[in-house]
């Protein structure tokens, strides 16, 4: 665009952006002398600043104008496009191409990704990714790290399984996902990984340092600013890694409720309805979003090797089994992705259709891709081979706390009047586990982080046996804490648990629908439409 040779002024930048009218106001008939930039404007200011030329404290007053006076669609659309240009964008051959005939034959799979806006006990994409490579589509899939409350997928990849590379390099992440075939058509070497030239279909990494490097500066400037919660900032900073690896289509998992980012269902809706727009005018079509709520944890695990073992469980198939009672919410989110990522991809019908993917993932076959993806990614084989078959002999954290229920003879008494009462059963119900409270005891025994860079322990994390709606009993074994901290540390974690989790005198359920997780999608034909949870 030749924005290398041009300059802006940063001061006037700043200077119009206290200026300027309400950023959702639309961009026409609106003049320079309210702020709009236009997109060389803005590719020139991250240039500049991605350079070394604009300093930190003049970005960071920008920033905080845009806070208070955001940024409109186009111009957050350009804000994504500028990051991502600031650093390498994959090529990938292209999806069809015309023969001597001028008819259109496909030349690779199609590309999806999914990308989850963060939550606790949030394992899906483990389970998603060779779930859709197993149904023919590819996943190139870059992930993140966990920090606070909400556990991070490469995390849990590579606390689990050693020899796991995170970051192969870009030559090496896409021959993975299609094969040395295809890509051998772009790269004629491959650097670190020489395992597979057969294709996988899926690859979980985390962006490398080629990728957007502006976003990285300018993200550990809102991390000290306060505008991390900037909606056209977050939108810019989470799509502008999708951007720059260019899938074909792209699905999103925004979280609200008590352990996401977003407080609400208002408010996780204007984040994806930003994001879907961003997605769509730079190119990734369609971007399709789902609302999810977050208000308790996804399945029976928090921590990373307890989420991975659950995901193993959830891979072998036989989805009714008991062992799996606690994971059903866990395969509704996975079948309910899996099917929009494979209808974005022409591979299914007219619309989602779960009982395709369902039946693949109740059969078992997605488990020996997650193999294949992770030896391909350099997994030690033989832990690998151990980790899949007998999961359970992978030992976990030292010190344990366990809670198990305790009946009183006035709980006893209340139950028994309860039921004189009534002609229904009367028990001691699970009424909440807050999946925040959960996310930071999490962090506390060692499974999480609260800042960037720090390890974290895969053996840690909570394993819990009952769930919201659960009737419990004396005796049985709520949940079970693991930490290589300290007895005292568990017995701490455990006390704050007790302290969160309700238990309340109720009448055992009859009903088993299950609760509607997923409560919303967002489409740019259809809007944000409430969404109706399939029977699985």
């Amino acid at each position: 665009m030749g924005i290398k040779n041009s300059v802006v002024n940063p001061v006037e930048i700043i200077a119009r952006a206290r200026l300027r009218r309400n950023g959702n106001s639309s961009d026409h008939n609106i003049s320079d002398d309210d702020g709009i930039y236009t997109d060389h404007e803005l590719h020139c200011f991250i240039t500049q600043y991605a350079e070394g030329t604009i300093p930190d404290y003049q970005m960071s007053a920008w920033l905080m104008a845009i806070c208070f006076n955001p940024l409109t669609p186009r111009e957050t659309a350009t804000l994504t496009r500028c990051y991502a240009e600031s650093g390498m964008l994959l090529s990938w051959p292209e999806k069809e191409q015309r023969n001597d005939n001028n008819q259109k034959r496909q030349q690779r799979p199609p590309l999806v990704d999914k990308h989850s806006s963060g939550g606790v006990g949030d394992k899906i994409s483990l389970i998603l990714a060779p779930l859709v490579a197993t149904c023919g589509v590819c996943v190139p899939m870059m992930a993140g790290r966990g920090l606070g409350h909400t556990g991070g997928t490469i995390d849990k990849l590579e606390t689990s399984f050693p020899g796991y590379t995170a970051e192969p390099s870009v030559q090496d992440f896409q021959q993975i996902v299609l094969g040395e075939a295809i890509m051998g058509q772009q790269h004629a070497t491959v650097t670190t990984i020489d395992r597979y030239s057969e294709p996988v279909g899926c690859a979980i990494v985390a962006a490398g340092p080629e990728l957007c490097p502006a976003d990285r500066r300018i993200y550990a400037l809102r991390d000290v600013t306060s505008t991390v919660s900037c909606l056209p900032l977050q939108t810019a900073s989470i799509m502008s890694k999708k951007i720059a690896e260019r899938p074909d289509s792209l699905v999103l998992d925004v979280k609200y409720g008590h352990g996401a980012f977003q407080a609400n269902v208002e408010d996780a809706q204007l984040l994806a309805e930003s994001m879907v727009d961003v997605g769509e005018a730079n190119g990734l079509i369609p971007t399709t979003a789902f609302l999810t709520n977050m208000d308790f944890p996804i399945g029976r695990a928090v921590g990373n090797w307890v989420e991975v073992e659950e995901c193993i469980d959830v891979l072998k198939g036989n989805l009714k089994d008991e062992r799996l009672r606690l994971s059903q919410d866990l395969i509704a989110l996975v079948v309910i992705q899996a099917g929009q990522m494979l209808y974005q991809s022409d591979r299914r019908g007219h619309n989602i259709d779960t009982t395709a993917n369902n039946d693949v993932l109740d059969s078992g076959r997605a488990l020996n891709k997650i193999r294949q993806m992770l030896l391909a990614q350099g997994a030690e084989p033989i832990h690998l081979q151990r980790a899949l078959d007998t999961p359970g002999d992978i030992p976990l954290a030292t010190f344990v706390a366990c809670w198990t229920y305790e009946e009183t003879a006035n709980t006893s008494a209340a139950a028994t009047t309860a039921d004189i009462n009534t002609s229904a059963v009367a028990c001691y119900v699970i009424d909440d586990i807050p999946a925040k409270t959960i996310g930071d005891v999490g962090v506390m025994v060692g499974a999480g982080r609260t800042v960037a860079g720090e390890k974290v322990d895969g053996q840690a994390g909570l394993v819990f046996y009952k769930q919201v709606g659960d009737s419990v009993k004396g005796g049985e074994i709520i949940v079970k804490i693991f930490t290589n901290r300290s007895q005292e540390i568990a017995d701490a974690a455990l006390q704050r648990v007790q302290e969160a989790v309700q238990v309340r005198l109720g009448i055992v359920e009859t009903d088993t629908r299950r609760r509607p997780i997923v409560t919303h999608r967002v489409t740019k034909e259809g809007g944000t439409e409430p969404f109706i949870m399939p029977e699985l």
